[in-house]
C-alpha cells in the first residue's frame, strides 16, 4: 500500500548538511486506509526531522517542551461552535432574496404584456412611474414577509440562528437591497415578451451574482478582476450587512460604507431600469 523510495547516498548527505528528499508512493484504492498510511507516514517523516534538526544543532536527546517554540492559539468568534447550519442558512436567505428581487418585479410587470392591459396602461392618465412603483413596493412587501418567516420560523428555532444585532435595520437594509436589485428585474421586463423570457433572463444575472459575489467563495480568493467586477454586485455589500448583523451584531456605524455603496448602485440600477421602462411608453 506504501512504497518510500530512498535515494542513495541519503545518510551522506543528512551528515554533510545538505538538502534530500524521500518519494512516497501511496496506493488509495482503499482511500480511508490509503490516507491513514500516507498520514501516519508524514508524521514519522516529520518526527524524524525534528530529531535530525535538534541533533545538528548538539541537543540531541532534548525533549520538544523544553525548547521555545511559536505556539498557534485560534479564537474563533461569532460562531464559537462553527455551526456550518448558520452560515448554509443564512447563505440560503440570501440566496432566495435575490432571485426574487429580480424575479418578482420583472414577472409582475410581464404579466401586463401578456394579459393585453399594456395598451389600457398607455391611455390611462397614470405615469410610468406610477405603474412600475406599486409593483415593485407590492413585491419589496411580499418579500420581507417571506424573509421575517424564515428568520422567526425556521433559521431561529429549527437551526439556532442568533439575531444579535437590530431587527429594524435588517429589514431597512433587507428593503434597500430589494429595491436595488428590483432595477435589474424591471429592466428584464422590458426586454422579455413573457414570463419564460422573464425566467431565463433572471437565471442569466443572477446565477453570475451568486457565484462571484461571495456566498459560495470569498472574494479574497477569487482573481482581481472579478473583485473588480463585483463591485457592482449590491449582493456583495448586502452579504456583510446581514452577517454583521445577525452574527456580529454590528450596527450602522460599522456597516454604513456597505450600505451607502449598496444604495449608491442600488440607486444607479433602479434608475436605468425605470429609464428602461419609459422607453418602451414612447
Amino acid at each position: 500500500m506504501v512504497v518510500m523510495d530512498i535515494p542513495a547516498r541519503f545518510h551522506e548527505a543528512l551528515v554533510a548538511g545538505e538538502s534530500t528528499t524521500v518519494q512516497l508512493l501511496v496506493d488509495t484504492t482503499n482511500s480511508p486506509q490509503g490516507l491513514s498510511a500516507a498520514g501516519y507516514t508524514a508524521r514519522i517523516v516529520g518526527q524524524f526531522s525534528q530529531d535530525m534538526a535538534l541533533a545538528r544543532n548538539g541537543l540531541a536527546g532534548a525533549s520538544v517542551t523544553t525548547m521555545p517554540v511559536i505556539m498557534s492559539d485560534h479564537r474563533v468568534w461569532f460562531n464559537q461552535d462553527q455551526n456550518e447550519t448558520w452560515f448554509e442558512s443564512i447563505s440560503h436567505l440570501l440566496r432566495m432574496i435575490t432571485v426574487f428581487s429580480v424575479l418578482l418585479p420583472a414577472a409582475a410587470l410581464v404579466r401586463e404584456k401578456e394579459h393585453g392591459t399594456v395598451e389600457q396602461l398607455l391611455v390611462s392618465p397614470l405615469t410610468p412611474v406610477q405603474i412600475m412603483l406599486p409593483k415593485v413596493v407590492a413585491m419589496t412587501l411580499v418579500i420581507l414577509g417571506a424573509t421575517a418567516v424564515a428568520l422567526f420560523g425556521v433559521m431561529q428555532p429549527v437551526f439556532g440562528v442568533p439575531i444579535r444585532g437590530s431587527l429594524g435595520l435588517l429589514f431597512f437594509l433587507t428593503a434597500l437591497f430589494i429595491v436595488a436589485t428590483a432595477g435589474m428585474g424591471v429592466f428584464a421586463s422590458t426586454v422579455a415578451k413573457n414570463q419564460a423570457q422573464v425566467g431565463m433572463l433572471t437565471l442569466l444575472v443572477v446565477a453570475p451574482m451568486l457565484l462571484l459575489s461571495g456566498i459560495f467563495t470569498p472574494l479574497e480568493m477569487m482573481p482581481d478582476w472579478v473583485r473588480h467586477l463585483m463591485a457592482f454586485s449590491p449582493l456583495r455589500y448586502f452579504i456583510e450587512i446581514v452577517n454583521g448583523i445577525l452574527l456580529k451584531g454590528i450596527g450602522l456605524e460599522m456597516l454604513w460604507s456597505q450600505a451607502l455603496s449598496m444604495g449608491l448602485l442600488g440607486g444607479s440600477l433602479f434608475g436605468f431600469g425605470l429609464w428602461r421602462f419609459r422607453k418602451q411608453f414612447e
